[in-house]
């Protein structure tokens, strides 16, 4: 029954005990309301159950020699590397309720864990695999079965599992049960000796295995001790849940009365630690999350829900060794940096909105954002109030001659401790520079309208003194001064320009515009600022610096090895800022560190406060930087480790993580895991494989890579962080299949050069086959060619022969014709010749007509050309009359004549002339030559002729 009330108490969202919990909750809350802080506390990061995927309760957390943290959670045990959350359940998935990181003597690394009914450990394999190991199975202890263990504790000895009525010790080779006369908390070593509070007895002591009352401690008998801690001069410091807190010196008990006292008390102290780094206490209570008190007792940070955390219920508690805190919620796990030189103001109701400029004047911080000017007492926890009628976009707060002037929207004041004063109608200013002239010191503004120029008045106030002449009205958003007098100043938007001021810095002397491609690469969010007693510029990606002549040069110290785009922002003492999209690399005198932070886009405010903090704007509230606060660098040790090495087709075949690993002849695709315990930093990494590449890859935060398609040879893994440029090495060689030996190598070699011997003998000799045939077909080729020319020469002889009968054949057809004609003209002649002696008598002597006609008679086919005619007729139709005599050799000269006119196929009325006779003899000739031919009626005498 006693252990049930006080698990109800202190362990409220338990199955049956929720509506007890939230009337008594109710009730705390209306008694005492939430008062709303401003305080500025270090950087908080969740992780919530989305993120480690596993239940909302967090019992405990720890952290291993490798830097692993591990966390007791509902579900099991949570692992998390910095990359990875994991979670190993216990045999019957019970919940883990505690958790211990713990070296053996022989240097193995175990994460013991405790549950209902179970204790044991988890060790970690070669290949990176956390093996359970149960203890209390091997054990008989009949209490084991109602039990349940919620505290581990580590002296120089031994283990101890403690759960609210039995102690189990285990000295690394048995286990002992411890059993006292009552219920207890839980345990606690302190300065190697365990300490424990009994219920209703007070504190005892456990030495040799023996429980012993603590003289002077019986006030705590109706007290929940939750925590025992080593506090100054030998003393204990110890923490109750509702009763406050006390420290003992072994004699006598004493209240520590603390301003906050009472507070804790009602918000139920649940879990207590001294930290080592100052020797602070954090305490986390089950209503209000976690205060932070120095070693006096005062309060330096309080984080609750409203700030940050995302549960107000702190159910562990845990140190981890870069000295950051880790809070185990009932909702979540929540990590705090706590030794890190930057602390923010963000909470959810925060009023601020978007900060784009802050000052420090008269003890107070003054904060200007896109929703006014905000103002507290600093430093303190007090909350921010707004200033009156400074309401909407503040771009600039300066503080000059102890004057606190406001750049707004809407005009430029002067901020008084008792209200604000308007100096001038002067809209968006954005920017002041003090200057010097002979006659006296001036402000110059840069504004949405140009440049302005403000002076003291007899009073020794600021106020409006005129507009620069000969300057642009346009937005001017910076403004920096080199030490030859010249004025440089960025438009808002688009636009670099040079001038130089007369004496009276009244007007424009000189005014130069630098102009893209030529002087700059782009006119287009152009940046200035001073930069080692010079100027330096930004334009495109690109950092430039005037020379002598004010012509831009390449600043080359900015221009290289950086893939990413990042601004440039100056600090004091030479201290200066790399702003990238997502973090911040400050560096001062002593190096560079790397920040988280993310800035207002196209406004990147970072402000010297003073010589101790920096002031960054951030989206949602500020942030600040301790200069005087050294934080804990990454020591060489911390350098990415090697977590597992698996089988890319089988992802449960893993592999040794040390070097020298020989990998299966059939793994040729592996994944390499790895990761650096940091916590709350943003992590990239560089690797590459050596053996299949000398190149580094590009920045990642991928936390593996893998590799496919791999030779049998030796590799060399190589990964380094953006932290350090300390490099992890993993070396690794992959077996060879039997072809892949060198003595199978060698028999390929040998065969490889008896098969290119045979090759090249089979080539020799198919290339004298090739050759000879190839001769023969050159020949048989030659030989069709000689062919088809020679039958192409008689083709061309014939179509020439052919051409020349063609040709014998017109002369013979003129010949014949020319015959016809001239014996028709002949015939003519003779038959006029006839007429005209008929009709002259006498007239016409008989002589000479006797004369004439002869002459025309002898001409009519005449035997000149007949002997022409046969000599054509011969060359055309080749031995045509000896054929013919040869078919009938009584045939007449006459009848030869005949028969060449019917070969030519010249009608009988052509061949009448061309023989000298008339149609009729030329029918009888016909007839004549048919009988000596022996022909039939039917027959074509002409068809004959042709054939023969």
């Amino acid at each position: 029954m006693i252990k049930e009330c006080f698990f109800d108490i202190l362990f409220f969202n338990q199955p049956g005990k929720n509506k007890l919990f939230e009337r008594y909750t109710l009730l705390i809350l209306f008694i005492f309301p939430f008062l709303a802080t401003a305080q500025e506390t270090p950087q908080l990061i969740n992780y919530p159950n989305t993120v480690y995927k596993a239940h909302n309760q967090n019992w405990e957390i720890a952290q291993s020699r490798d830097h692993i943290i591990y966390v007791a959670n509902s579900d099991g045990l949570l692992e998390y590397d910095g990359a990875v959350w994991k979670l190993y359940q216990l045999p019957n998935r019970q919940i883990i309720r505690t958790v211990l990181c713990d070296t053996t003597a022989n240097g193995d690394s175990r994460v013991y864990v405790g549950g209902f009914s179970e204790f044991g450990y988890w060790q970690k394999t070669g290949k990176g695999q956390l093996i359970y190991h149960s203890l209390s199975q091997g054990t008989n202890f009949k209490s084991l079965k109602t039990e349940e263990i919620w505290h581990i504790t580590k002296t120089t000895d031994a283990i101890y599992f403690q759960s609210f009525a039995r102690i189990y010790k285990y000295d690394g080779k048995k286990i002992t049960e411890l059993k006292s006369s009552g219920n207890f908390m839980f345990i606690r070593n302190v300065r190697n000796r365990l300490f424990f509070n009994m219920l209703t007895n007070g504190l005892y002591e456990l030495k040799d295995d023996k429980f012993l009352s603590l003289p002077g401690t019986s006030s705590l008998a109706n007290a929940v001790v939750s925590s025992i801690l080593p506090f100054s001069n030998n003393r204990l410091l110890i923490t109750t849940t509702k009763h406050g807190l006390f420290i003992y010196d072994f004699e006598k008990l004493t209240e520590w009365k603390i301003p906050i006292a009472e507070e804790l008390k009602k918000n139920i102290i649940n879990k207590a630690l001294i930290l080592s780094t100052d020797s602070s206490l954090a305490l986390g209570t089950i209503l209000k999350g976690l205060y932070i008190l120095d070693k006096n007792g005062n309060l330096k940070y309080h984080f609750n829900k409203e700030n940050g955390l995302q549960n107000n219920t702190v159910l562990a508690l845990s140190e981890d060794s870069r000295k950051h805190i880790w809070l185990g919620m009932d909702q979540g796990i929540d990590l705090i940096k706590l030794s890190s030189p930057i602390i923010s103001y963000q909470k959810n109701d925060n009023p601020l909105g978007s900060t784009y400029a802050a000052a420090i004047w008269k003890n107070k911080l003054y904060v200007g954002s896109n929703n006014g000017v905000f103002v507290k007492k600093w430093p303190s926890a007090e909350s921010f109030r707004a200033i009156p009628g400074l309401e909407g976009q503040t771009w600039n707060l300066k503080v000059v001659d102890d004057q606190l002037l406001c750049g707004h929207n809407d005009a430029t004041f002067r901020i008084e401790e008792n209200g604000i004063k308007r100096i001038s109608s002067v809209t968006g200013g954005w920017v002041f520079l003090p200057v010097e002239t002979k006659k006296e010191k001036l402000l110059l503004q840069g504004s949405y309208t140009g440049l302005h120029a403000y002076r003291k008045d007899d009073n020794g106030n600021w106020v409006y003194a005129f507009e620069i002449k000969g300057i642009p009205p346009i937005p001017i958003k910076q403004i920096v001064m080199t030490k030859d007098g010249s004025l440089w100043l960025a438009h808002a938007y688009k636009g670099l320009f040079r001038t130089i001021l007369n004496e009276n810095m009244d007007s424009v002397k000189v005014w130069q515009e630098y102009k893209s491609p030529v002087d700059i690469p782009s006119e287009f969010a152009v940046e200035i600022t001073p930069w080692k007693q010079n100027l330096l510029v930004r334009s495109g990606n690109g950092f430039f610096k005037p020379n002598d002549q004010n012509k831009l040069m390449p600043y080359m110290d900015l221009n290289r090895n950086d893939n990413d785009a990042f601004k440039i922002r100056s600090g004091i003492d030479g201290d200066w800022f790399k702003v990238y999209l997502s973090k911040i690399i400050y560096t001062n005198k002593s190096g560079s560190r790397s920040l988280d932070l993310s800035l207002l886009r196209n406004n990147e405010t970072i402000i010297p406060l003073s010589n101790q903090y920096y002031f960054f704007g951030l989206d949602n509230g500020y942030a600040l930087y301790d200069r005087t606060i050294a934080e804990k660098p990454i020591t060489a040790a911390m350098t990415p480790i090697i977590r597992k090495v698996v089988n890319l087709r089988n992802l449960a075949d893993m592999f040794e993580t040390k070097s020298n690993t020989v990998l299966p002849k059939n793994v040729r695709s592996i994944r390499i895991m790895y990761a650096l315990p940091v916590f709350g930093q943003n992590l990239q990494y560089k690797y590459r494989l050596k053996g299949l590449s000398e190149q580094w890859s590009e920045w990642t935060d991928q936390s593996y890579v893998e590799y496919t398609n791999l030779e049998s040879k030796e590799y060399t893994f190589e990964v380094k962080s953006n932290l350090n440029e300390q490099i992890t090495t993993y070396s690794f060689s992959v077996n060879p299949y039997w072809y892949e030996t060198v003595w199978a190598k060698l028999l390929f070699v040998l065969i490889a050069a008896a098969a290119l011997t045979g090759i090249i003998f089979y080539q020799e000799k198919r290339l004298i086959s090739h050759r000879k045939k190839l001769l023969q077909e050159q020949e048989e080729k030659l030989r069709q060619q000689t062919l088809v020319n020679e039958r192409r020469i008689i083709e061309i002889r014939n179509e020439n022969l052919q051409s020349e009968i063609k040709n014998k054949s017109q002369q013979l057809s003129n010949v014949a014709i020319n015959v016809v004609r001239k014996n028709e003209i002949l015939q003519e002649i003779r038959d006029e010749l006839q007429q005209v002696k008929q009709e002259l008598g006498q007239q016409l002597p008989n002589i000479h007509y006797q004369k004439l006609l002869h002459s025309i008679e002898r001409n009519v086919a005449g035997k000149d050309d007949w002997v022409l005619f046969e000599e054509n007729f011969n060359e055309v139709h080749d031995e045509f009359f000896k054929r013919l005599k040869k078919a009938c050799p009584e045939i007449s000269p006459s009848e030869l004549r005949l028969a060449a006119c019917l070969r030519m196929n010249l009608s009988s009325k052509e061949m009448a002339p061309v023989l000298g006779i008339s149609l009729r003899g030329i029918e009888i000739k016909r007839y004549r030559l048919r009988k000596k031919l022996q022909l039939a009626n039917d027959f074509n005498l002409n068809e004959y002729m042709m054939e023969v």
